[in-house]
């Protein structure tokens, strides 16, 4: 009973108050160490990132895709440390003005964590944030890149490539094809000032 109370206020606080207001703050910290108490007090995380992204009101955090590398990644548009290059997928003809602006296919690359490995933070919205999308909560692999690696991990975030993944050394996939156009509408700012695409060190 104490925890479902702890997990209603600090959703109710996130909806009407900013997560940077000192009330706002406390209670988050007070329902994170409810929630997960070992983990708020001997892991490395903010308050909000120990509740999140199950504990959303809203935003794009629960509509169950993963965040862009670059929105967590310093800007780069590439895998980070303690992932690997696991599947690809296209956009069949991408209309944006982010990378890849007029070259009609858009090729999405998961970068999954590596087998045996951690990924700081664990499960969360990227930068904390409900407002973007998860990070390293999809346990999904469509698998046709580094095959030698066994296993399905997490998807820790995705990269954009506007060549075709299998014609990239470094990333060890093959050509087998999977599209979802619906994922041609999602961008993020941090891909429009790209000029050019940088390559991940996808191998594994």
């Amino acid at each position: 009973m104490t925890e479902r109370l702890a997990r209603g206020a600090g959703v109710l606080l996130e909806r009407r108050f900013s997560r940077r207001g000192l009330l706002s703050r406390a209670v988050l910290a007070a329902c994170a160490f409810a929630v997960a108490p070992l983990a708020y007090l001997l892991r490395p995380l903010s308050a909000w990132a120990v509740i999140a992204p199950e504990h959303c009101a809203g935003g794009l955090c629960l509509d169950g895709y993963t965040a862009f590398c670059c929105e967590i990644h310093g800007g780069a548009n590439t895998c980070p440390a303690n992932t690997y290059v696991a599947g690809w997928w296209k956009c069949s003809d991408y209309l944006g003005s982010g990378l890849c602006h007029g070259d009609g296919p858009r090729y999405y690359i998961d970068c999954n964590r590596i087998p045996g490995r951690q990924f700081r933070g664990g499960c969360k919205c990227a930068n904390n944030d409900c407002a973007h999308r998860r990070v390293d909560c999809n346990q999904f692999r469509y698998g046709q890149c580094n095959v030698q690696v066994p296993g399905i991990t997490e998807v820790v975030c995705r990269v954009i490539v506007c060549e075709h993944p299998a014609s990239i050394d470094g990333f060890k996939c093959n050509a087998t094809e999977k599209t979802d156009d619906t994922t041609c509408l999602q961008d993020s700012a941090c891909l429009k000032p790209l000029v050019e695409e940088l390559v991940p060190q996808g191998g594994a």
